[in-house]
């Protein structure tokens, strides 16, 4: 081979590997776009919805059945925590609650995504305390750290897999403790 075809198949090498690479990045772009616009439709195709919910569902059952261990009344409780778990899983995996999430907030009532779209002239501000870190933590898993500065502790990681070769859809939420 001559030495402008070698160039130009490495070239190409580089350039798909680097848009290969950069994938999702370009989904969580469209996440944040679908999601300020809030156009459910686009940004379902970002969103495994159902896996997302059962992966939240059972990581927060967990959280309550956790706290509720050792009460005389626990079963009873457990009845009550599963019914305010369905509730509270339905108010974050919608697009509100996701702009919301990418903002840095947790929103845990539907009356707190309420007051996110009034104060929505107040955003600008908000945004610009919220510090967000996305990655790699495998080849196919991305994470996007969503943190408000104010409270550094209380991370909220999206979880992206790869689906097919190209894609990527938001798989799991984790929540802060």
């Amino acid at each position: 081979m001559d030495k402008k075809l070698k160039g130009g198949l490495a070239l190409a090498a580089v350039a798909v590997s680097g848009w290969f690479y950069y994938t999702p990045y370009m989904a969580v772009h469209g996440m944040q776009e679908a999601a300020q616009e809030r156009d459910a439709t686009r940004l379902a195709g970002y969103v495994d919805f159902p896996v997302v919910k059962e992966n939240l569902k059972a990581d927060l059952n967990g959280r309550m059945l956790q706290k509720l261990q050792g009460q005389p009344f626990a079963a009873v409780g457990a009845v009550f925590a599963g019914a305010l778990v369905n509730t509270m899983v339905d108010a974050i995996v919608s697009p509100q609650g996701l702009a919301m999430m990418m903002q840095g907030e947790k929103p845990l009532t539907t009356a707190t995504a309420e007051r996110t779209e009034s104060s929505s002239q107040e955003q600008g501000k908000e945004t610009s305390q919220v510090e967000t870190r996305m990655g790699y933590d495998g080849l196919n898993q991305f994470t996007i750290r969503v943190y408000r500065h104010d409270t550094p502790g209380q991370v909220i990681n999206l979880v992206l897999q790869r689906r097919h070769l190209l894609s990527w859809q938001l798989a799991e939420i984790r929540l802060p403790q």
